[in-house]
């Protein structure tokens, strides 16, 4: 299963290189219009939903290598027993957080299918297509968010045998440092 996200991960990826390209390309042809005083309506707006999914859609390959801004300051001076609790910690309020996120995104998803909602103005510019593109990435990013959680609890646990098998062999050799 991991496997399949990771692949999933990485096709979003891509896709969001390209998208890239395409919101600069965008941009630079609105900018060349304008110069020519020619302007193509919508482009800017555009542009900022192509921006949107890339965003959503990149979420879930920055969870899954761990490249999110974080606050390591208090973590770097915890002993490692406490810094691996602490992790499964920020894990799992991660994934609460991402699950409020998406449920919150989804209801107005909903809400802005069901209600036709789009950008008024010299071009009309759907705007739900582009919430159920942002509710895909959140359930990925929700799921990538669940993966590292269990790994985080694995080596927290594994950690914890791993003491305990110590203190069995130290208790048994009578070698005990006070």
């Amino acid at each position: 299963m991991k496997h399949f996200f990771h692949q999933v991960n990485q096709i979003f990826s891509g896709f969001c290189g390209w998208l890239m390209l395409a919101m600069m390309i965008l941009l630079v042809i609105d900018i060349i219009s304008r110069s020519f005083a020619k302007p193509i309506q919508g482009m800017a707006e555009l542009s900022v939903f192509v921006m949107m999914i890339a965003i959503y859609l990149g979420m879930a390959r920055c969870e899954e290598n761990k490249e999110h801004v974080a606050l390591e300051f208090v973590l770097n001076y915890l002993p490692a027993a406490k810094r691996r609790t602490a992790d499964l910690l920020t894990s799992l309020l991660a994934v609460g957080s991402a699950g409020i996120l998406l449920y919150a995104v989804l209801l107005n998803a909903i809400n802005s299918f069901q209600t036709n909602e789009s950008l008024e103005g010299t071009v009309e510019l759907a705007i739900w297509p582009v919430k159920f593109v942002m509710v895909l990435g959140l359930i990925f990013f929700w799921i990538q968010t669940i993966i590292h959680s269990v790994e985080e609890a694995k080596k927290l646990n594994k950690s914890k045998k791993g003491v305990a098998e110590s203190d069995a062999r130290q208790s048994q050799s009578g070698d005990r440092t006070y």
